[in-house]
């Protein structure tokens, strides 16, 4: 018995082999346009890319600052400073000053490296200050991102309560400051912490500077429970981006000069007035009232 109705089924199914045959064809030797050799997205992500290897961990050492870069007070650190746990460590009272205060702690500003990174930290003999510097290689777009980040949490978080693991309540006080001509990209900032240090009246003052430099970054930190010296953080933060810079160009690290370095030194601990004064200069530029970025648009389009 003859069952017309067959004809027209296996037209049908031959028709759905065809096309799946062609769709085939097509995902094998077309491909996505994302994937094809010399696309945008490709192409877009390529000056990133040399980042890791061109910044390896040896040659980033070289853009580490030394002791000599600092004046005749500073040596090498002989560990974290006993203020970062008992004033920077806690709980604040806004969730966006948490985010800062932990930020700021855990030096987790730049965000992650895209390659290797290298660090070292210097004390002041003199007065107990710290300075704390990394470097490494980061894509740019990801660190002016957090930079502008870091700009809107500072001025945001001008004055907040923070309280310590046994329940100490500290004043907070952030000033965003600026840095100009440093680096391509930069946000800087200084926060006070003020309350009972070690059973007595005390207040921390803590300079940060973050920068860029093409694809690579550093972060600065200078802080001190009897006052910072401002030109101490401002000379760090330039001497960082020319170290960065040269070994980004492949050129040996130059030495700063001993007239550049901070080599005046009062020789006794500055009074409750002295110290007063030495905290409240500005730390890069007298501008208090700054309310701009400074992720370097203005350099190489901040992006």
């Amino acid at each position: 018995m003859r069952h017309p109705y067959r004809l027209p089924v296996l037209v049908f199914v031959a028709g759905v082999f065809v096309v799946a045959a062609a769709w085939l064809w097509q995902e094998r030797w077309v491909g996505h346009p994302a994937a094809a050799p010399g696309s945008g997205k490709t192409s877009a992500a390529a000056p990133s890319a040399p980042a890791a290897s061109t910044l390896s961990a040896d040659r980033l050492r070289s853009a580490l600052l030394s002791e000599g870069d600092l004046g005749r007070a500073w040596a090498p650190t002989a560990g974290a400073a006993t203020w970062r746990d008992g004033l920077l460590k806690g709980r604040a009272d806004r969730p966006a000053c948490q985010e800062l205060l932990d930020a700021v702690y855990a030096e987790d500003l730049l965000g992650e490296p895209s390659g290797a990174t290298a660090v070292e930290g210097f004390d002041d003999t003199d007065y107990g200050a710290q300075v704390r510097y990394q470097v490494g290689a980061y894509r740019k777009q990801d660190v002016d991102a957090k930079l502008r980040h870091l700009g809107q949490l500072a001025r945001n978080c001008r004055e907040f309560t923070s309280t310590g693991a046994s329940g100490e309540k500290y004043g907070v006080r952030v000033a965003p400051v600026r840095l100009p001509g440093v680096g391509d990209a930069r946000q800087a900032l200084r926060m006070t912490v003020g309350g009972e240090v070690d059973g007595e009246r005390g207040e921390l003052t803590l300079d940060v500077a973050a920068l860029r430099v093409g694809d690579g970054a550093a972060l600065l930190t200078h802080g001190g429970l009897y006052g910072i010296e401002a030109d101490t953080t401002r000379h760090a933060a330039q001497l960082a981006a020319e170290r960065l810079r040269d070994t980004l160009a492949g050129k040996p690290p130059r030495s700063a000069r001993p007239s550049e370095r901070s080599s005046a030194r009062p020789s006794e601990r500055p009074s409750e007035e002295g110290q007063q004064e030495r905290q409240e200069e500005p730390a890069y530029e007298a501008n208090p009232a700054y309310e701009g970025d400074e992720t370097g648009e203005e350099d190489d389009g901040g992006q």
